[in-house]
């Protein structure tokens, strides 16, 4: 489980610094038009949970203990086998009694996409499908990426983080399905 806070504390620091950026952005291109407020929040929210997420995906990771360096050399191992993970989490689980391995490598990349399809789906005015394809393709560059990276690509990452994309648009039809909720959700504003 440390190992889950630590990633969330380290997603944490990016995030804080996206937010004097967004700001910044806003201010420089700032609309003149009425502001809604529900969505530019949510905006920024997502915006800097997807800088959290590259965090611990692409960005490579500096270090500053004993000088100053960025470890971005090298490859990780690649698995190009769709579910061998799933072999590999059963083992490391029931064999090696490893539960951080199951809550990081397979519920982690189930978790940590589902903003992805939840936020999609609020903000914007998106046929299913295309929901998905967009947390594909988010999932994908990550992978392509990290084979540039002292990181592992995996196909299984792949599934998983697409299958969180799904969960996150299915919790968001789901609420929306409530009248009290609904009329929450509207006043966000989807842009078509």
């Amino acid at each position: 489980m440390s190992n889950t806070v630590n990633y969330l504390i380290s997603m944490l620091k990016y995030m804080l610094l996206t937010f004097p950026a967004l700001f910044g952005g806003r201010l420089l291109l700032g609309k003149k038009e009425k502001i809604n407020w529900y969505r530019e929040i949510v905006f920024w929210l997502f915006v800097t949970f997807l800088v959290g997420l590259a965090s611990q995906t692409i960005i490579p990771e500096i270090k500053f203990d004993k000088g100053f360096y960025i470890n971005d050399t090298g490859t990780g191992n690649i698995n190009l086998i769709p579910l061998k993970g799933l072999i590999i989490t059963y083992v490391e689980v029931f064999h090696f009694n490893y539960l951080d391995y199951f809550l990081i490598n397979f519920v982690g990349n189930i978790i940590i996409f589902i903003p992805i399809g939840f936020t999609l789906s609020l903000l914007w005015n998106l046929k299913a499908k295309k929901i998905i394809l967009i947390g594909f393709l988010i999932s994908l560059y990550i992978e392509i990426c990290q084979l540039f990276l002292n990181r592992g690509t995996d196909v299984d990452d792949l599934i998983l983080n697409t299958i969180g994309t799904i969960v996150g648009l299915v919790i968001y039809k789901l609420l929306n399905k409530n009248k009290y909720i609904n009329k929450f959700f509207k006043k966000f504003g989807k842009i078509e």
